[in-house]
């Protein structure tokens, strides 16, 4: 970024960084006009009419501070601590945000912190952390012979893997990718299977039919490094790929074929992506995919889906959990309705569509107040129109953000958030279960470069601020977020300013849980010895499970998983079709005779962010209806004219767009419009009840010429 006279001129690509290698995406080629972009939100306000009538007066941040304090100890004094819901999106802060929410909700006393993780990434390192494989395993496109693009299109969503990816392939590998559409990755792929939405998991189990059937797994590491292999032999029978042709769409011998190629092409890997975590049955296809990863032996080897031991298992837990009392942890939204929401506590997990019901129905109790912080639930979350008569109830909400929200708009309170140019935070590259292009276990700086335009603050700024409002001083003695990263990565023994001299970031070179459980001085001496002898050059070691076996309470792969077993959930995965498919309710299937995929994100802009900057705007400023010819011929749209799509949600219009790339029997919409919002369409209430993942992605549909 360069900076002349305390003004942003240049933003550029740094191509020291291994993964991005320069390359910019399209928003970050305009990320100063979002820096300077003249409706940011510049000072706080208060609502001074009706809610969503856009009348505000502009107050002092003390003011903002002390007015959202009294009421938060209030709303707790009156109702329970409980009663206060914070929900946050996409960190403007990078990771430190992740832990100073929930540290300000456990000293309040409130379990209910939640996000979208439920249909973000959650889903797929939930399962394989808790229950399949105890780590987190992306693939290692550098190094593969054979890939599996399964559920994405990291060509609009992830530079780094669309970098990866071209570079594999001009050396040769095989591509094979999974999904509903024909994107410009399936165009090009070796192999596609073109699945009815929401039968991936079927899709899985008949390639592990296949592969078992054949004899193509690994025999010498199933024998030694899993559980239930024998009981998942019986359990494939029930999926034949005759059988799964006629649940997925994909023929028989396409499900072979992909099964053999997969097997056989030494090494090779899956990346399962974003569109596995948006179905009611997103578990059964999330394990059945980690266990093909597994009696392939494709598990930590070079090429494969390698074993990643999260970096934030090194730091200093910020999250303060110890204050939250035992009671009001079974209080956690969600948690009876969902395995997930039930467990976790690495991560804020508070169930966010049970949030919905709860400040509508006061059930399982009242939600009256609500701070959300970069997020835009009104727009990203399932179900707009329930979400937006949940919010217009709340007796106090405050949203932060950089920019007006149709949630801000919302508000009783609107904090001025700043970008990440104006703060600094840190960032890891290593907890994302499709991630790991180039580096693993990456830690980087992301430095304040200007600083907060107007009267805008840190995200982080905001929240250590708002606990020091509220009594709670002495639990954030930081100044600087300099201060508090140091103290996060006190067990790593690195600083901000030994990060700042490594701009391309720093690779943890040792297990990272290793620096947390042996510190000082000795811990020095003993990791050193470890690298040395046990894990010699961790992450690029391979096989790292022969030293202490899988992090699992057999030590192997669980196929066959007796927790599950034990919490009444399905020890195998079971294909189950989605909660509202043509075969689960054909009741609806006369009134929306088309599957719905909602949700899929575009090149230009970040979940609902940046419409409001032109350049991008231009590129796509109203959502499409992507439709085939044939439907489109049989309903008589035109390519560009109005349909209207409807739901038993709701109903919204759209231009079409007509195009070969959807099948004849679905329609597809993008995600984050304000206009003709997807969400408007889509159902909260059905979910997975590991997972908490609702269905974005296989949805019925009505569409009528306008």
């Amino acid at each position: 970024v360069h900076v002349i006279g305390k003004k942003v001129t240049e933003v550029l690509g740094d191509p020291t960084d291994p993964e991005s290698k320069g390359e910019l995406t399209v928003r970050d080629r305009h990320m100063k006009e979002i820096l300077y972009a003249p409706d940011r939100l510049t000072y706080p306000m208060k609502r001074v009419g009706e809610k969503g009538e856009g009348k505000w007066k502009r107050i002092s941040w003390d003011e903002a501070l002390t007015t959202i304090a009294k009421r938060f100890l209030e709303i707790k004094k009156k109702d329970g601590a409980e009663a206060i819901h914070f929900l946050h999106g996409h960190y403007h802060s990078g990771d430190i945000l992740g832990s100073y929410i929930p540290r300000l909700a456990n000293l309040i006393g409130t379990p209910n912190v939640s996000n979208p993780s439920h249909v973000c990434h959650l889903p797929r390192v939930f399962m394989q952390f808790s229950f399949d494989l105890g780590a987190v395993v992306p693939p290692d496109v550098r190094y593969t012979n054979c890939l599996i693009l399964w559920g994405g299109n990291p060509g609009a969503t992830n530079k780094p893997q669309e970098i990866a990816i071209k570079e594999a392939r001009k050396r040769g590998i095989k591509l094979i990718v999974i999904d509903p559409r024909v994107t410009s990755y399936a165009r090009e792929a070796d192999l596609h299977a073109q699945l009815r939405p929401g039968t991936d998991g079927a899709l899985a189990l008949g390639m592990l039919n296949v592969i078992v059937k054949e004899k193509l797994y690994d025999k010498e590491f199933v024998n030694k490094w899993t559980v239930g292999f024998d009981k998942l032999e019986r359990h494939i029978e029930n999926y034949s790929p005759e059988k799964v042709e006629k649940v997925t769409w994909v023929p028989a011998q396409r499900i072979r074929e992909i099964a053999r190629t997969y097997a056989t092409t030494k090494p090779a890997c899956i990346s399962p992506r974003n569109a596995l975590d948006q179905h009611t049955n997103a578990s059964c296809a999330i394990r059945a995919i980690d266990i093909l990863m597994a009696v392939t032996g494709n598990l930590d080897v070079k090429g494969g889906n390698l074993i990643v031991i999260p970096i934030s298992m090194a730091l200093e837990d910020q999250k303060l959990y110890e204050k939250l009392p035992p009671e009001a942890e079974g209080k956690k939204i969600g948690a009876d309705k969902c395995l997930y929401s039930k467990l976790s506590k690495t991560w804020p997990s508070a169930h966010t569509p049970s949030v919905w019901d709860a400040i509508l129905h006061k059930s399982p109790y009242p939600i009256n107040a609500m701070f959300v912080m970069a997020a835009n639930p009104v727009l990203t979350c399932a179900n707009t129109n329930v979400v937006e008569k949940a919010l217009r109830k709340l007796d106090f909400l405050v949203v932060t953000d950089i920019f007006m929200t149709p949630t801000a708009e919302l508000a009783d309170i609107v904090l001025p958030s700043c970008t990440f140019l104006e703060t600094t935070r840190f960032v890891t590259y290593d907890t994302h279960a499709d991630h790991g292009w180039n580096a693993t276990s990456r830690i980087a700086l992301s430095p304040k470069v200007v600083e907060p335009l107007w009267e805008s603050r840190s995200d982080w700024k905001i929240i250590c601020e708002l606990g020091r409002k509220m009594g709670y001083g002495e639990y954030f003695p930081w100044k600087t977020e300099e201060e508090a990263i140091d103290n996060t990565l006190r067990p790593l023994g690195i600083t901000c300013e030994e990060l700042a001299g490594h701009p391309e970031g720093m690779i943890i070179s040792t297990p990272p849980f290793l620096y947390k459980k042996f510190g000082g001085f000795f811990g020095n001496i003993l990791r050193g010895a470890l690298k040395v002898a046990k894990f010699r050059n961790y992450p690029d070691m391979y096989k790292k499970y022969e030293a202490n076996g899988f992090m699992t309470p057999s030590k192997k792969v669980e196929i066959y998983s007796e927790q599950l077993e034990k919490l009444g959930y399905d020890p195998l995965p079971v294909y189950r079709e989605p909660a509202e498919s043509p075969v689960s309710r054909p009741d609806l299937v006369k009134r929306y005779p088309l599957i719905l995929i909602a949700g899929s994100k575009l090149e230009m802009y970040t979940h609902s962010m940046m419409r409001n900057i032109p350049a991008l705007y231009r590129q796509c400023p109203e959502n499409l209806l992507e439709i085939n010819p044939e439907t489109a011929k049989k309903l008589r749209v035109e390519n560009g004219g109005r349909v209207r799509v409807e739901s038993p949600r709701g109903s919204i219009t759209c231009p079409a767009f007509i195009t070969d790339r959807i099948d004849p029997r679905m329609v597809h919409l993008y995600y984050g419009f304000k206009e003709n919002n997807c969400n408007v369409l889509t159902d909260h209430k059905a979910f997975d009840p590991i997972t908490g993942s609702t269905g974005l992605k296989s949805l019925l549909c009505r569409v009528t010429k306008i």
